[in-house]
């Protein structure tokens, strides 16, 4: 089944522009979620696409078992995509792609923030951030990944190349 959705409904496609803009010419895409069943409860303001869900829009790909888009009063809409695990694709502005991953996506479109939860990754490159949860600030361009505490730890991995043009950036 396959259908298209309005831009607004998932914001979740600003999601990564952590080190780069996100490539902006995707916004101007059509969304298209593509899955095998779907479920409107319509009194509930809520959609339900299940099994093998595709989302892309331009070069964001987003896959998922199970995408949840719930209609809030306000403007105060989520989008919240599930799956072992459920992905997220996209080409920046930069040309470099930028990958991510954990059992939940989710997206909070007044606040502008997108969460990862459960072995959340973030990858650029072979540059990656993991740990148990994952927020993004669209509008701040803010990241903090966070440990549950209990024995796990945010782990950053850096290429030595990334970090030499990390040191060149800070020099005047």
């Amino acid at each position: 089944m396959q259908l298209t959705l309005s831009h607004a409904s998932f914001g979740l496609l600003l999601l990564l522009s952590v080190s780069a803009q996100a490539k902006q010419s995707d916004y101007q895409q059509p969304v298209v979620v593509d899955s095998v069943s779907q479920e409107a409860e319509l009194n509930e303001n809520k959609v339900t696409f299940l099994q093998d869900v595709t989302i892309t829009q331009g070069s964001i790909i987003i896959h998922a078992d199970k995408v949840v888009v719930l209609r809030h009063e306000k403007g105060n809409d989520e989008m919240i995509a599930t799956g072992r695990p459920a992905t997220f694709f996209q080409i920046l502005d930069n040309g470099k792609p930028v990958n991510a991953s954990a059992s939940e996506l989710r997206y909070q479109l007044k606040d502008r923030l997108v969460t990862l939860t459960g072995k959340a990754e973030l990858k650029q490159d072979d540059n990656q951030v993991n740990g148990d949860v994952i927020r993004y600030d669209i509008q701040k361009q803010q990241m903090i990944a966070q440990s549950s505490g209990k024995g796990s730890r945010v782990k950053t991995i850096f290429l030595p190349q990334e970090i030499e043009e990390f040191n060149k950036a800070g020099k005047p």
